[in-house]
């Protein structure tokens, strides 16, 4: 199989300052690489540690990013479509405000990591597997979460006005301790949230 330095190689309109040889082993740190306009296709990126990288504008498809440390790095409109993810701390990533949306993931495994205090506004995290996901002080307007899902998932002082649960399921928002005003979801995630605020729903 092709190195990750040849897949890159492979890909016009990006720009990268370190080589890859044979991927990144578990562990290895990888400090301010810059890259812009690439595709990543089946990197094997397992507990790395991504120091202050730049990724613009790049494709990260069937990757395997579980446990890896995004340490300062900043992802501005990239996408992540079929990825292996689990236990990543997201919030480590640097802020993006020039990205049209600051995360866009689809159909990705994202079990057991924190979205804690995310700016994710517009986000997309679109039919991906977000089990027991921390999404505790997230600022998640008009983001995007249909067809996820959320079994065990925190939702505490979770900001979700606009946003958009449905075909979502497993999850349970309390209005209470939740901003909600125009979250989108469907009947049966409704009645839950009827039944959070002490009302019967019958029928």
């Amino acid at each position: 199989m092709p190195s990750l330095a040849g897949r890159l190689a492979q890909e016009d309109g990006f720009a990268a300052d370190l080589d890859l040889t044979e991927g990144l082993a578990p562990g290895e740190v990888l400090a301010g690489a810059e890259l812009e306009g690439c595709r990543l296709t089946g990197a094997v990126l397992e507990r790395a540690v991504l120091r202050d990288c730049t990724f613009t504008d790049c494709t990260f498809t069937g990757c395997d990013l579980s446990m890896a440390v995004l340490d300062g790095s900043r992802f501005t409109d990239c996408r992540f479509v079929e990825c292996k993810a689990l236990g990543v701390v997201w919030g480590r990533a640097a802020p993006a405000p020039l990205s049209t949306r600051p995360w866009d993931l689809e159909r990705c495994r994202l079990d057991l990591g924190s979205f804690r205090d995310v700016a994710a506004v517009g986000s997309r995290l679109v039919d991906c597997s977000m089990r027991e996901v921390d999404l505790a002080g997230a600022d998640l307007r008009r983001a995007t979460l249909s067809g996820s899902d959320l079994v065990g998932a925190m939702f505490a002082g979770t900001d979700l006005r606009d946003a958009d649960l449905v075909g979502a399921s497993g999850y349970v928002v309390d209005p209470t301790e939740n901003r909600v005003r125009g979250l989108r979801v469907d009947a049966v995630a409704a009645g839950g949230i009827l039944r959070a605020l002490g009302l019967v729903v019958e029928g």
